[in-house]
């Protein structure tokens, strides 16, 4: 985990701006994935994924997330994304998600792809995360995580 550090600071430089405005923090708790094809070997993708995230909304379409999971190799991994959500459909949103994880094939890697959130109510929310396949030995997946803005 010599990767959090870097990721942790860099985390706080992003989320230390503008604390003042009202339900613009999320509390996010990570909680299981679905893998779309079987792991090498016979082995079996850990499909429970529990962690911690911190999300700050800058605006109703950007925002930026830090945290940690038990990734699908049953390892801890941190990572940090940035959010682009321009598509409004009552209380869906929809777009796209982009930045860095640690400890899967590589200490450092990409992660990506598309998300749907779903506002419950003014303080609570489901996302759905669609990730593509990124590497040879990865899987594509879907996982999903549960916020509680404050």
């Amino acid at each position: 985990m010599k990767y959090f550090k870097p990721l942790a600071i860099v985390s706080l430089f992003f989320f230390s701006s503008g604390i003042h405005a009202e339900y613009n923090w999320s509390l996010n708790l990570h909680t299981f994935s679905d893998h779309f094809t079987k792991r090498e070997h016979g082995k079996q993708w850990n499909e429970t994924n529990p962690g911690l995230g911190l999300r700050r909304d800058f605006s109703n379409d950007i925002s930026l997330q830090a945290g940690f999971y038990k990734n699908s190799l049953d390892r801890w991994s941190t990572y940090a994304i940035a959010e682009y959500s321009p598509v409004y459909l009552g209380p869906l949103r929809a777009g796209l998600f982009a930045g860095l994880r640690t400890n899967y094939q590589r200490p450092v890697e990409l992660a990506g792809g598309a998300l749907v959130r779903w506002h419950v109510t003014e303080r609570f929310e489901i996302t759905a995360r669609i990730t593509p396949k990124t590497c040879s030995t990865c899987a594509g997946f879907t996982s999903a995580e549960f916020g509680w803005k404050f």
